[in-house]
């Protein structure tokens, strides 16, 4: 049966996508949590979604990377020897086009992208209408401070979010004194 949904890929272009994701681990320099490193797959347009975590499955079944939990549970995904190898042999396969939009996309996203798997911050609604705000800070796999408080709405969800993005060291020392305050 013809497949017309364009959902999977011919074996030379999942090879060809795989070969893209170890290049993209490369490119980043270090491990990266699964939703960040779908958003630089799928950024450019040229991937689909159920293409990359069909690749990545098998890259991680065959040792090319690796997949491991950070201090908060989140999936990260980095290259491994094998998988610098493999990149090293098969790069060929995305010249040109392809690799050189994808290099483009990082180079231009990297500063913010490594910042994002750093330091973050978000909001959610609960479907009882209570919103939480969930801040952090990470260190490699090690989260250096993981906190998620409850808000009075959205407003106070959306400024606290900022605030974290944009002073998280100086909000983290400001917890840290409020924590170990002996008075």
């Amino acid at each position: 049966m013809a497949n017309t949904s364009g959902m999977f890929e011919d074996g030379s272009q999942m090879t060809a996508n795989s070969v893209l994701i170890l290049y993209v681990l490369e490119l980043m320099e270090g491990p990266l949590p699964d939703d960040t490193l779908t958003e630089l797959i799928m950024a450019p347009g040229l991937v689909n979604y159920f293409t990359m975590c069909q690749c990545l499955s098998a890259l991680t079944g065959g040792g090319y990377v690796v997949r491991n939990l950070d201090s908060m549970g989140r999936a990260m995904y980095d290259i491994t020897g094998s998988g610098r190898d493999a990149l090293s042999s098969m790069k060929y396969m995305i010249s040109g086009g392809l690799g050189a939009a994808y290099e483009s996309y990082i180079r231009n996203h990297k500063d913010d992208i490594k910042k994002r798997t750093r330091v973050d911050a978000n909001w959610l609604r609960d479907s009882k209408g209570n919103y939480f705000v969930h801040c952090f800070v990470r260190e490699g796999l090690n989260a250096v401070i993981d906190v998620t408080v409850p808000v009075a709405d959205r407003e106070d969800a959306e400024t606290a979010v900022l605030n974290w993005k944009n002073n998280a060291a100086e909000k983290y020392v400001g917890i840290l004194k409020v924590l170990l305050d002996r008075s």
